[in-house]
């Protein structure tokens, strides 16, 4: 690959949280007639800052004329920052007062409703990783949660009990179970933060009206994923699966690559020089276009052939979505478009059609601790389809919550699984798919009050990696 400047060494391509692009990036350097600020001062550093994004950011034309210079850096940042950008973030690594907070360390996404008429509010578990402080303490997905910190969930402190949740390092939260429409408080449980391993994909093939149906979940699109799902798709293919269900519900992104990769094993009439995806820039950046096999393999986790070895040629593929699936798994969804027929089964998703890469000063000895990562790209599938910074909508619309309690990911009775499978079998018409009347629960949702899962992927980060 051609280096964009003298001041690119390696890139590597992150879309983010989303790897489009760069192990290591030089600072931009000073304009001789700028002051020479004292290393270390706002001044300085916001110097740096300005001069990378006039050179990198996707807005660069857009940036303030003559900014503030002695603001904090974070402050400088955000001020300078465009008002369409979502995602753009910067910070100091391992420095937690610079960065933005997340569920990570605790290994669990939950959402508070209100009941339909408004007068009891409760916490739903959506996901709890394994191996983390939520599982050991025995929670799990479908659980209630009536306080947090002792404090009873209301429509007026659920964000406050969120965020209290994000500042510390420990917390309680407080179950219910409801029957015969009585709530009542089961056992209170304790948090701590902890590590985090990757998550391991949950896959199974399924037999519905004499169809093989593959299911296959997974968190993330970490550096790796694609060699580790060779097995799976292995398996997906001596089986025989005439129809698979990729369900990225909860996915809020990675690399590009392993996006890319993954696509390769499903698609149908696939070759190395297809065109996958396009990165539009500024002025600097310009425009290009990458194959599926550049993409695929731009991180060498992973050989082009084998991958094909395992392709299973489908002419479609069910996508399960939400608001939180966002940034590689929406790559996965606009981007396989022009290859086979994509049926999405959900929600809206996030709406991150853009790229960013990681700015950082590599001077010898380094002069700004800060690192950046600005939007640098819009993002367009092989026949030019981009601006989903909306979302993209379903095809077949479900929200999983009207349908409680929830279910374990992958279970055939789960709404989303269930209306793919419906699909699947042409049990259902093309225009639709209604869950609202199929309650399991006596609670029913009315307004989503807070979601720990979407509000993370808007910061461009997940609740599980980084």
């Amino acid at each position: 690959m051609k280096k964009r400047s003298t001041h690119l060494k390696r890139i590597t391509y992150y879309c983010s949280y989303l790897i489009i692009l760069i192990f290591s990036l030089q600072s931009c350097k000073k304009d001789s007639k700028q002051p020479d600020y004292p290393s270390g001062s706002n001044e300085n550093i916001n110097t740096w800052i300005l001069d990378s994004l006039k050179r990198y950011y996707y807005w660069s034309e857009q940036l303030p004329s003559a900014p503030n210079i002695g603001l904090s850096p974070k402050d400088f940042f955000n001020t300078v920052r465009n008002a369409s950008d979502r995602f753009s973030y910067i910070n100091i690594p391992n420095d937690a007062s610079t960065i933005t907070p997340n569920n990570r360390n605790f290994g669990f996404d939950y959402v508070t409703v209100s009941d339909q008429n408004s007068t009891k509010v409760i916490g739903i578990i959506k996901l709890v990783l394994k191996d983390s402080p939520a599982s050991r303490a025995g929670l799990k997905r479908g659980d209630y949660i009536s306080k947090i910190n002792g404090k009873i969930l209301t429509s007026t402190n659920a964000q406050t009990l969120q965020d209290e949740i994000l500042s510390g390092d420990r917390f309680s939260l407080g179950l219910a179970e409801q029957n015969n429409n009585v709530w009542t408080d089961t056992r209170t449980v304790e948090l701590t933060k902890g590590i985090i391993l990757d998550q391991k994909e949950i896959s199974k093939v399924m037999v519905s009206d004499g169809k093989k149906i593959g299911y296959l979940y997974f968190l993330d699109f970490n550096g790796g994923l694609a060699s580790s799902l060779i097995p799976v798709f292995s398996n997906f293919k001596s089986e025989g699966i005439t129809d698979l269900i990729l369900d990225l519900r909860y996915n809020s992104g990675g690399q590009v690559a392993e996006a890319a990769a993954i696509c390769a094993m499903i698609a149908q009439n696939i070759t190395y020089d297809k065109a996958f995806i396009t990165y539009k820039g500024n002025k600097n950046g310009g425009t290009r276009t990458e194959s599926i096999g550049t993409a695929a393999t731009f991180d060498r986790t992973v050989n082009f052939n084998v991958l094909l070895q395992q392709n299973l040629g489908l002419s479609k593929v069910y996508i399960l979505s939400t608001a939180a699936t966002a940034s590689a798994s929406e790559v996965m969804i606009n981007n396989l478009k022009p290859y086979i027929q994509v049926i999405q089964i959900g929600e809206k998703t996030r709406g991150k059609d853009e790229a960013s890469f990681k700015i950082f000063d590599a001077r010898i000895p380094k002069k700004v601790n800060w690192e950046m990562h600005p939007i640098v790209y819009k993002l367009f599938n092989a026949q030019g389809a981009g601006n989903y910074s909306t979302g993209i909508l379903p095809d077949v619309s479900v929200n999983e919550i009207n349908t409680l309690p929830l279910l374990p990911l992958g279970d055939q009775a789960d709404p989303l699984v269930k209306a793919a499978m419906a699909r699947i079998s042409g049990k259902v018409n093309k225009t639709g798919f209604n869950l609202n009347s199929q309650l399991l629960g006596t609670f029913q949702p009315g307004n989503i009050l807070m979601d720990s899962r979407t509000e993370s992927a808007q910061q461009g980060m997940v609740i599980t990696h980084r």
